[in-house]
């Protein structure tokens, strides 16, 4: 088995595909627990369901790692300010 390098910009590309699938197949249960009113059935539906979506993530992964070469681009930039202390007035007469 051979271990490749995963960079820090394909990580993220992944985690978000990752997060995508689940949050599909999640609906997709919840929607399936209301359309399906016999219990056995559900679970065998549920099972085959999260099976299917984490195999298209593993199987994503796979191929993201292996064949792309990944950039990510910032949508924007965030500015931060530090205000710094006004220094005291001097007194009258100094």
């Amino acid at each position: 088995m051979t271990i490749e390098k995963v960079d820090r910009h394909q990580e993220k590309l992944i985690r978000s595909i990752s997060n995508e699938i689940t949050d599909l197949f999640e609906k997709i249960l919840d929607y399936a627990e209301v359309a399906v009113s016999n219990s056995d059935q559900y679970k065998k539906l549920r099972s085959k369901i999260l099976r299917i979506g984490n195999n298209c993530i593993r199987n994503i992964s796979k191929e993201v790692v292996s064949h792309y070469s990944v950039t990510y681009i910032a949508s924007g930039e965030t500015i931060i300010e530090i205000a710094r202390p006004k220094a005291k007035a001097k007194a009258k007469g100094e």
